[in-house]
């Protein structure tokens, strides 16, 4: 993947997104965020910790990789694609996991937030250097005509 294309804002946004997203898949396996207390019949107490995977089964990991994923697909087309195509599939990618974020709020969707954010910077900040900076100059309308009108013409 060039970065030829990325600016440096966008380029850093990127980088943090993409280790944030592996830091989150990896705490999945090992980060202990569900306690657990049992008691015996003798009524011997013991505490316990499980992870995310460990206590809702493997099939969470699809769900945490997709920050991951939308993060290399975002990266990927800002760096490879002509902006007028790249940057609208980069904000529908980050949109889309914006909305996953809203609807799993109340569960791993607090997780995933930084990522989210971290495209948005992204998207926005090669939006503005993608796209030309307005000086103020008169532009030309098809035909050679001029933006500006003449009063008494």
């Amino acid at each position: 993947m060039t970065t030829s294309r990325l600016g440096r804002v966008p380029l850093v946004a990127l980088v943090l997104a993409a280790a944030y997203s592996v830091a989150v898949l990896v705490a999945a396996f090992v980060a202990p965020v569900y306690e657990s207390d049992s008691s015996s019949s003798s009524g011997a107490t013991s505490q316990g910790a499980d992870t995310l995977v460990g206590v809702n089964g493997p099939g969470v990991a699809i769900v945490m990789v997709v920050p991951l994923l939308v993060t290399l697909a975002v990266a990927a087309v800002l760096s490879m694609a002509p902006p007028r195509r790249a940057l609208p599939i980069a904000w529908t990618l980050t949109g889309l996991l914006a909305a996953g974020n809203l609807l799993a709020m109340l569960s791993v969707g607090v997780f995933v937030l930084p990522v989210t954010v971290a495209l948005f910077v992204a998207c926005a900040a090669q939006g503005a250097i993608s796209s030309p900076a307005r000086t103020g100059t008169a532009s030309v309308l098809p035909g050679g005509a001029s933006g500006h009108t003449q009063a008494g013409s």
